[in-house]
C-alpha cells in the first residue's frame, strides 16, 4: 500500500538536529470515508496518505471526522502507521461539542495507553503522547469516543519520533472550583524525553500553588500537584509553565469561587452548587427550600420539576426560583422526601453531601440530612431567643470555648459573624 508522507518539519531543539517527517491527515475536505454513524465496521484509504482507516460509529463528510460518542457505541477510527510514532495532534473544528463530556481514549492494539483524555474546545490543537512502547511503525492505533458528546476533528497529525528533546503534557487546561476560603488540587502530568535536565515548573497567580518549581522528568510522569485556593469570591485564571532544555509547554488554568464556605455554620446555597459545575465533588454543607416536587431531566443547566413525584430524591430552591436536585436514601430519605413528608415542602434545610451531576445538572448525592425541618419528631434548632448559641471558627470548625478573635455565631437559624474579646 502507496503510503505517501505530506509534512517534513527540521526540529532544532538544542542537542543536534534530526528529521522528523510528519503525516497529516487533512479530515476537512474528505469525502472518501463513512457519510453517516453507522454502528457496523467499515474501512476505507486515504486517497492523500495511503493509511487505510478503520471506522465504528464515525463519519467523515461534513468537514471533519465526526465520532459519535455515547456509554455504549462510542465511535472510533483505526489504523497503523509506516513511521514510529511520539505523538497524534488533533484539532477540532469549529462545531465540536464545549462540555466536560467530550473526551477520548487512545489504545495501542488491545492496550488503553491514554485514558478520558478532554478534547472539549473548539479549533484547538490537543497533543496527545504515545507512551514508550507503543510507539513502533505497524502499531494499530484506535482513536475512541467514550464521553456523552461527540469529538470532531478537522485533522489528525501524526509525529515520528526523534532523538532530539521533547516535552508534552497531557492536559491543556484544567478548571478549579472551591467555596470561599477552601482548597482544592489538581494533577499535571506529562512527558520528557532525550534530556537529563531537571524541569523548571511556574505558576503567574499566588492563589495556585505548586510542591516543587524544578522536578524531573519522573516526577512529571507521575504526575505533580497544583493547588488552588479560593481566597475571594469570583473566577480568576493563570499560566502553568514548564520549561526545559529550550522547550516550553503551557496549561491554562482557570477558577471559581463562591461567597460561601461549605461548612455547616456557613453552608453552600443553590446558587453556588450551580456555579460550581460539579468540578469539586466535596464533600459540601448545601442549604436550601425544599420544593413541593421531585427532580426531573435537565433544561439549560439546571433540573426541572417531573410531573410525578419520586420519594428518591427532593428539589431545593433559592428564593430567584434556582434549583438543584438532591438524592436522598436510607435514613435520610425517610426524613426528607416529600411523598412520605409532604410538610416538608417550604421548610428551609441544610444537608450535606457529593456535589454530583444529577438529572444532567448540578446537584448533591451521598446526602445526610443536617437539620431544618420543624416535624417529624426531628429535633432541630429553633430560631429563637431560647435556643442554644454555637460558636465555629472561619474554617466551619465548632468551637466549644471561643476567646479573642472573629468567629461564627449560630442561635437556632439564625448566623452572624461576631469578635469575641
Amino acid at each position: 500500500m502507496k503510503k505517501t508522507l505530506l509534512s517534513l518539519a527540521i526540529l532544532l531543539l538544542g542537542l543536534g538536529a534530526a528529521k522528523a517527517e510528519n503525516i497529516v491527515e487533512d479530515w476537512s475536505t474528505k469525502s472518501w470515508g463513512p457519510d453517516a454513524q453507522n454502528t457496523t465496521v467499515s474501512t476505507a484509504t486515504s486517497p492523500s496518505t495511503g493509511i487505510e482507516y478503520t471506522f465504528y460509529n464515525t463519519k467523515t463528510t461534513g468537514g471533519y471526522a465526526f465520532l459519535k460518542g455515547n456509554a455504549t457505541t462510542g465511535g472510533y477510527i483505526s489504523f497503523s502507521l509506516p513511521i514510529e510514532c511520539s505523538e497524534i495532534q488533533l484539532k477540532t473544528s469549529s462545531a465540536c461539542s464545549e462540555a466536560t463530556g467530550n473526551t477520548i481514549s487512545l489504545y495501542a492494539g488491545e492496550k488503553e495507553v491514554v485514558k478520558n483524555y478532554a478534547v472539549n474546545s473548539r479549533d484547538t490543537e490537543y497533543k496527545i503522547t504515545i507512551p514508550e512502547g507503543y510507539r513502533s511503525a505497524g502499531t494499530v492505533y484506535k482513536i475512541l469516543a467514550n464521553g456523552s458528546k461527540n469529538p470532531q476533528f478537522v485533522s489528525t497529525t501524526y509525529v515520528e519520533a526523534t532523538t532530539n528533546p521533547t516535552m508534552s503534557i497531557a492536559q491543556a487546561e484544567i478548571g478549579f472550583a472551591t467555596p470561599l476560603n477552601a482548597t482544592q488540587e489538581q494533577t499535571v502530568s506529562g512527558t520528557v524525553e532525550n534530556t537529563t535536565e531537571n524541569i523548571s515548573v511556574s505558576v503567574d497567580n499566588s492563589n495556585f500553588s505548586l510542591a516543587s518549581t524544578s522536578i524531573t522528568a519522573a516526577e512529571l510522569s507521575e504526575g505533580i500537584v497544583v493547588t488552588y485556593t479560593g481566597k475571594a469570591a469570583g473566577k480568576e485564571t493563570a499560566t502553568l509553565k514548564f520549561e526545559v532544555a529550550g522547550l516550553t509547554q503551557t496549561v491554562a488554568l482557570s477558577a471559581i469561587t463562591v461567597a460561601n464556605e461549605g461548612t455547616e455554620a456557613n453552608p453552600l446555597t443553590v446558587a453556588d452548587v450551580l456555579a460550581l459545575q460539579n468540578l469539586n465533588a466535596g464533600p459540601f454543607y448545601v442549604t436550601g427550600i425544599i420544593g413541593n416536587k421531585t427532580a426531573g431531566n435537565a433544561k439549560e443547566g439546571m433540573v426541572t420539576e417531573a410531573t410525578k413525584n419520586e420519594a428518591t430524591n427532593i428539589i431545593l430552591k433559592d428564593s430567584e426560583g434556582k434549583m438543584i436536585g438532591v438524592q436522598v436514601s436510607g435514613e435520610t430519605r425517610k426524613i426528607l422526601n416529600i411523598v412520605d413528608n409532604p410538610s416538608n415542602a417550604g421548610q428551609t434545610v441544610i444537608v450535606k453531601g457529593n456535589l454530583e451531576n444529577y438529572y444532567g445538572a448540578p446537584g448533591v448525592k451521598n446526602t445526610e440530612y443536617v437539620s431544618g425541618l420543624s416535624t417529624n419528631g426531628i429535633a432541630d434548632i429553633v430560631a429563637d431567643e431560647n435556643a442554644p448559641v454555637e460558636y465555629f471558627n472561619l474554617q466551619g470548625i465548632r468551637v466549644e470555648n471561643p476567646e479573642n478573635g472573629l468567629y461564627i455565631r449560630r442561635q437556632g437559624n439564625k448566623v452572624t459573624k461576631v469578635i469575641v474579646k
